[in-house]
Parts: structure tokens; C-alpha cells; sequence
């Protein structure tokens, strides 16, 4: 044993720190007792082992190899053992204790893993807005509302209806917070945008978003379509106590499948009717009216507390009851100093100058618009201008870096900036740095822009954000994929904020929190004329939607990409984003599409004479050529791509073609010898140059060895593959390798090692919240295996 090493200290104390550091301890009971404990000799040491992991409280874990000549003293500390409860393990033949051992570890590691997945990898979310201050009246209607939520018994879905600024997220959300102990498995929120100047959030977006907020190990799943999320969506929340915030919803095709089971609740805000909810879901409707007179003097009472009620039911008729325009104008007399009087007095000037301008009346947009206008024209300059410019940004929600590029300055001073229009009530802060508009406030705030500032200053502000979303994306890519070649940069503008992550990690957490503006910006700067800022911002976003496996996000964007480059005329552009484009078609089982695709990047780069690019497109046009069915071309395309590979020296890419398309078409076509030597030759290369692709050789060779009838060979190659794909970070590939190696230990009649290796796929599987889970476990049953959940 370890601890019987050169110590200064007793053994004994070294043999109890040893087990109380432990996280598993481990005990092989043989046939003899064991050396006594020194100062103990009652005990053996293995029997202080196992004294010390059940009072610490630790998991244990007893194997006990079978001998016709157990010692005495050994058979009375068996029988300890057996009376604790304990479940043991016995090897009749100690050349089964490995595998034994193996499988024993491996079902402990598996109820560890399903503990885990219900204390660390289905997280509690707290995602609901920041409430706002000084909300009065809608007594009867927060009533309602949280009664129905509240409900037991039925499905407790309610819609909140009303026209836009009558304050239905602020209820929604207000009451959701009073309704916390009700759910205390969390709250989940989005806006789905479906009246904003923004695109509107697809449901599929939403549903993933939903998962990864509920299971952190979830990163995503390229077969998986809506329905198949829909139902991951309500499997999480099944039985929980979840409350759902469904902001801003434009259809009920939007909303229906984000809708949870009935231990759940949902809220819905919408200015639809949403009757399909109504007759086939079981949902509720309230709908809110604007504000009495009596209740918007109490919210004008409420912030700038004063008694003039004959001024406040002056504005309160002047802003319609709608309590985003009282908001917005008593705010601004409060924080001015300008009496109920002095303001009513304001806003009847403004009314008559929108009147004759727009020739309405009594629309409750315009009087909506009269509060927009006076409010504006009483901020500073330099707020009007940062009320104007944060409005072109491109997507949802935003941070004071990129404020900072929109509006030229130091992040500081633009944080400094957008809390002031926060504090005039004309932009809200959802959460920490991050600030929106209300949909309404932005498109006026676009109104201005467009009236005020010059076409080149907006477009100047939109492209010094873009290109520090570029730089931001780059940088993330950097770190996600330091081999991959990047995107070309072009000098920075003056004082753009500083780009940079930390680590991988915050990084990938960036890219999380901005996907929606990455791919809004994507779309703008197509639609601004920036069409060399769009294509490369979605290819440097491209690593980022591969390993979160947002496929659509991926497609979409590449197919904006190869627009942008072909406005451009740009040749070099256009093949890297067919060959963006091709892969995401390839990941989405259209090859023939991507075929299309891989074919015009080929032709593209022989016109340029770009012997990498080329190379890339065969290599690529070879391994769809797989997918099609066609190996013939498969080996024309790759023996191309080959001989251009050892051209340029690119062993990595050498690899990959070698393995790829050679070997698998040679595979394909039961020419195991040829396809082995191939995938040898594809090894000798890449060893020790890159692990991800050597893991997946590795395992290749062993379903090669598998074919030709070699399985002592095979099993040894899948080992050396599994622990390669594994110490890449390749844990699916791993699992994948194992499940293979499982599958020739069935066949062979080693129902051990077989039921071994499903264990260690399935553990794999349920940390990373695969669904191939329940295919091992399925395959496991039919093997006779079952889960034991006495070990402890």
C-alpha cells in the first residue's frame, strides 16, 4: 500500500488521512486477515480502512475474491462487513477482479453521476428582470393574475393582453416576483421579441436557450429537431416547480411548444389575442386597459410627490392613462424639479405640435409620442445623441462596450451615460450591463436618428460596433480554436473598447450572451452596406456555433456570408464561405447541397490559383462524396487533395484525407487490408500533432482490425483510442469508441468486459446529457444487466 512508504508519521494516522481524502474507498478482501494495526491489534489495517471510510461518511465499495482457505480472523471481518448492509461484490476467480472491479466502480459512478444530475446539472434559474419602482392600481389585476398562477389542480397558463405601453411585462414580472414561493425550482424568462424592431426569437432558439438554463450539460444536439426539444423542454420540467415568463410573444405557433406542464405555470405578455391558447391549450386572457384617472394621478403622485390633482389629470389625459408616457414625463419633472403644472403645460404644447404635424387625434400611439417628444427634447445634447445612437444597435439586449464603440467614448463614461437614460425611464437595465429599449422608445429613438443624424454618422457609429463585435468574435475564436485560420482583420477604428477574454471559458460565456447580436449584426451589416464586417463575423462565429452545436444558427449564417462576399466580389470571401456553408449543410444531412457548395469553392479556388483552399474543397468534396453513396469519386477527390497536402507540407490536413476519405472508402468497399494501411500511414502523421484527430484514426484502425477478423488487435486499438479521445476533451468520441469496444467483447462472449465498457460510455453519456444514454442503458438490459443502487 502507498502509505506503507518512508513516513515520519505512524501508519496508522497515514492510513486514516489517506481514506478521509478519498472520494471512493475501495476495499479487496482476500483470504488472508492483513497485517494488525500497531497500536491496535484487534484490527487489521484494511479493517481500519474500512472502520474509517464508514464513519467518514465516505462511499465504499467491498470486492471479495472467493478462496477455499480464508483465515479466521478474515471470515469474522467478511461477516462485519456483510452485516453492515452493505452490497458487496464477489470474484469466484480472481482473473475476473478487474473486470469485476471495473463494473463495480462503474455502477457507484453511475448513481453518483444521476445524484448529479439532479443537484448540479438542472441548475435553479433566476431569470427574471429587475421590477420596476412605483407601480400603483392594477390591485384587481395582480389579483387575478397571481391567483391564476397560483391554481392548483389545472394548468395555470395566462395571457396578458393590452395595447403597447400599458404596463403588461411590468405586471407580468411584478407579479412573478410575488409568486416566488410558489416555485421554488426557479423562473425562467425570454423575450421573444415578437413586436420589436429585432427579428423575432424563434422558438427553436428558445427551447434551447430554456435547456441549457435548466441543464447545464446540455450543448446542444444537431438531430434534434423542434418537437424533439419541445419534449427535452417539458422532461426537465416535469414534476418541478418552475414559473415562465413569456415576454413580448407574437403567435401562439411562437408560444405553444414553450408552454410547461401543468406542475408549472406560464405568463404570457402579448398585444395578439392568442386565441389558438385559449380553445386548445386550456390558457386564460386578461387584458389591461390604460390607466383610470384616479390610479395615474396616483403614479404621478407616486414619483414626483405632489398634491396638484387637477395638473395630474391633465397629463394623465395627455399621456392616455398609459403608464410608459406617465412614467417617462414625471420622471423627468421629478428629477428636473418642474412643478405637475409646469409639465402639464409642456406636454399641451407638444400635444398641439404633433397634431399638426401628424393630423391624428386621439390615437393612442400619438399620445404615447407626445411624452416621447417632450422627454427628448429636454435631455442634454449629449444624452439625445446616446438616446439616438445605442437605438441602430442591430440586436436585443446590449452592453456598455458595445454602447462605448456606438457612441465613440470609454466604457465608463458610456455605462455612465446609459444609466441616465435608464434614470430618465427611456431605457431599462434588465440586468447587470446589459440595457434594452422599450420596442416603442427604439423606434422612435430611430425616428430621431434618422431625422438628426447624417446618413455617414449612423453608418459610422453601426460599423465601429460591428468591427468591435468582430474583434470580440475573432478573439473568442482564437481561443476556441488557436490552429484554425482566422478571419483577416482591418486596422481598428480610433478608441474602439479593448477586446479580450481571460480564458476559454469566458469566452464561450461572451459568445452565449451575445449570440442573438452576433447574428443580428451579421444581418445588419448585410443590410447597411458592410457587407465585408458580415462575412466575417459569421465565420469567426462558425467554431462557436460547432461546439454549442447551434446547426441553424451555423447554416443561416453562412448562407448570409456567401451573400455578403458575392456583394462584394470578393473571390477569396466567397470560397472560404461556400466552404463554411457546405459544412453546415454536410452537419444538417443535406449533402447534396453541401456538394453544391463544396463544388463552387473548388472551382473558385482554381480560378485564384489557392492551392490550400483547393485542397480543402476536394477534401471536403471526397467526404461527401462518402455520404452520397459514391466512393469511386470519394478516392478521385481525396488522392487529389493528398497529393496537394504533401505539396504544401500540411501534415495535419494529410491526415485527415488519408482517414477521412481514403481509408473510409476503401472501408466501404471491404478493402480492409488497404484501408488499414492507409489509416497506419494517416497515424504515423498525426501522432502527437493533433489528439482529436488521432483518437479518431485510433478507432477507425479498430473497427478496420474488427473486419478483418483481428480482435485481439481491435480491443487493444479501441482502448488506446478511447483514453485519446478522452484526454483531447473528445468525451462523446470516447463514449462512441467504447460502446464499439463493447459491442466486440458481446460478439466475443466476454459478457463482462462488454457490460464494462457500456458503463463507461454510459457514465460519459449522462454527464454530458447525450441522449445515447438510453440506448446503453437498453443495450445493457438486453445484456442482463441491471443497475444496482445498494452500493453505498
Amino acid at each position: 500500500m502507498r502509505y506503507f512508504t518512508a513516513d515520519e508519521r505512524p501508519t496508522a494516522q497515514v492510513c486514516v488521512e489517506a481514506v478521509r481524502q478519498a472520494d471512493l474507498y475501495v476495499g479487496i478482501i482476500g483470504a488472508r486477515y492483513g497485517s494488525p494495526v500497531r497500536d491496535d491489534p484487534s484490527r487489521s489495517y484494511t479493517e481500519l480502512e474500512f472502520d474509517t471510510a464508514t464513519e467518514s461518511g465516505k462511499h465504499r465499495l467491498m470486492v471479495f475474491v472467493e478462496n477455499d482457505r480464508v483465515e479466521q480472523r478474515q471470515v469474522v471481518f467478511r461477516h462485519k462487513i456483510r452485516e453492515s448492509g452493505l452490497t458487496t461484490v464477489d470474484a469466484v476467480d480472481p482473473a475476473d477482479l478487474q473486470a469485476k472491479l471495473l463494473q463495480a466502480i462503474m455502477r457507484l459512478m453511475l448513481r453518483l453521476v444521476d445524484t448529479r444530475q439532479v443537484d448540479v446539472a438542472r441548475p435553479i434559474p433566476r431569470q427574471l428582470p429587475f421590477g420596476g419602482t412605483g407601480f400603483v392600481d392594477r390591485v384587481e389585476s395582480r389579483s387575478v393574475l397571481l391567483s391564476r398562477v397560483r391554481e392548483e389542480n389545472r394548468r395555470r397558463i395566462v395571457i396578458v393582453g393590452g395595447p403597447p405601453g400599458v404596463g403588461k411585462s411590468s405586471l407580468a414580472v411584478l407579479t412573478a416576483r410575488a409568486a416566488l414561493a410558489r416555485f421554488p425550482d426557479g423562473q425562467l424568462y425570454i423575450d421573444l421579441q415578437g413586436y420589436s424592431a429585432a427579428p423575432a426569437v424563434s422558438t427553436y432558439a428558445a427551447l434551447d436557450l430554456f435547456i441549457r438554463s435548466l441543464d447545464d450539460s446540455w450543448h446542444g444536439d444537431r438531430d434534434s429537431d423542434e418537437q424533439l426539444l419541445a419534449q427535452r423542454y417539458r422532461g426537465l420540467l416535469d414534476g418541478r416547480k418552475v414559473l415562465v415568463l413569456l415576454d413580448n410573444a407574437g403567435s401562439a405557433e411562437q408560444v405553444r411548444p414553450l408552454l410547461p406542464p401543468q406542475s408549472c405555470a406560464a405568463i404570457i405578455t402579448t398585444r395578439s389575442p392568442l386565441t389558438g391558447l385559449v380553445v386548445h391549450d386550456g390558457a386564460t386572457r386578461m387584458t389591461l386597459s390604460p390607466l383610470a384617472p384616479i390610479d395615474a394621478t396616483e403614479l404621478l403622485a407616486a414619483v414626483t410627490e405632489s398634491a396638484d390633482d387637477d395638473a395630474a389629470r391633465v397629463i394623465a389625459r395627455l399621456c392616455g392613462g398609459l403608464p410608459l408616457a406617465l412614467r417617462i414625463a414625471a420622471e423627468y419633472s421629478a428629477l428636473s424639479g418642474m412643478s405637475l403644472s409646469e409639465l402639464a403645460t409642456e406636454l399641451g404644447r407638444e400635444r398641439h405640435k404633433l397634431d399638426t404635424l401628424s393630423g391624428l387625434d386621439g390615437d393612442p400611439a400619438t399620445e404615447v409620442r407626445v411624452v416621447f417628444s417632450w422627454s427628448y427634447r429636454n435631455l442634454s445634447g449629449d444624452l439625445q445623441r446616446a438616446f439616438r445612437l445605442t437605438a441602430l444597435h442591430p440586436g436585443g439586449e446590449f452592453g456598455s462596450m458595445a454602447a462605448a464603440a456606438l457612441l465613440n467614448t470609454s466604457p465608463d463614461r458610456a455605462r455612465r451615460t446609459l444609466d441616465a437614460l435608464v434614470a430618465f425611464n427611456v431605457l431599462e437595465r434588465p440586468g447587470l450591463d446589459r440595457y434594452r429599449f422599450h420596442d416603442l422608445l427604439r423606434e422612435y429613438a430611430v425616428e430621431r436618428a434618422e431625422a438628426e443624424d447624417a446618413v455617414e454618422v449612423r453608418r459610422e457609429a453601426l460599423a465601429r460596433e460591428l468591427d468591435w463585435y468582430l474583434r470580440s468574435i475573432d478573439a473568442a475564436d482564437r481561443l476556441f480554436a488557436p490552429s484554425r485560420r482566422h478571419v483577416p482583420l482591418d486596422p481598428p477604428w480610433p478608441e474602439l473598447p479593448p477586446v479580450g477574454f481571460g480564458d476559454y471559458d469566458a469566452a464561450l460565456r461572451w459568445c452565449d450572451a451575445e449570440r442573438v447580436n452576433l447574428a443580428a449584426g451579421v444581418r445588419s451589416a448585410l443590410a447597411s452596406g458592410l457587407p465585408s464586417v458580415a462575412w466575417r463575423i459569421a465565420l469567426a462565429a462558425a467554431t462557436y456555433y460547432k461546439i454549442r452545436r447551434h446547426y441553424s444558427d451555423w447554416l443561416a449564417q453562412s448562407e448570409n456570408a456567401v451573400e455578403a462576399a458575392r456583394m462584394l466580389g470578393d473571390l477569396f470571401a466567397e470560397q472560404w464561405c461556400l466552404t463554411s456553408l457546405g459544412g453546415a449543410l454536410l452537419e444538417s444531412a443535406r449533402p447534396a447541397d453541401a456538394w453544391s457548395a463544396f463544388s463552387d469553392s473548388l472551382r473558385i479556388n482554381r480560378e485564384l490559383g489557392a492551392r490550400i483552399g483547393e485542397g480543402m474543397a476536394l477534401n471536403n468534396l471526397g467526404e461527401t462524396a462518402l455520404a452520397l453513396g459514391r466512393g469511386a469519386q470519394a478516392i478521385e477527390f481525396g488522392e487529389a487533395a493528398l497529393h496537394i497536402w504533401r505539396e504544401v507540407g500540411d501534415a495535419r490536413s494529410e491526415a485527415i484525407v488519408l482517414h477521412e476519405v481514403l481509408a473510409a472508402a476503401r472501408f466501404d468497399r471491404g478493402e480492409y487490408v488497404e484501408a488499414k494501411s492507409l489509416l497506419d500511414d494517416a497515424l504515423a502523421v498525426c501522432r502527437d500533432l493533433d489528439p482529436h484527430v488521432e483518437g479518431v484514426v485510433r478507432h477507425d484502425i479498430g473497427r478496420t482490425l474488427v473486419a478483418m477478423s483481428r480482435p485481439a488487435a481491435a480491443r487493444s486499438a479501441f482502448e488506446t483510442a478511447a483514453a485519446v479521445r478522452r484526454e483531447s476533451g473528445d468525451q462523446l468520441g470516447a463514449a462512441e469508441t467504447l460502446q464499439t469496444l463493447a459491442e466486440l467483447e458481446a460478439q466475443g462472449g466476454h459478457h463482462e468486459s462488454a457490460v464494462a465498457a457500456l458503463l463507461r460510455a454510459l457514465a460519459i453519456y449522462l454527464e454530458t446529457g447525450s441522449a445515447q444514454a438510453d440506448s446503453v442503458r437498453a443495450r445493457l438490459a438486453a445484456l442482463g444487466f441491471e443497475e444496482d443502487h445498494g452500493l453505498c
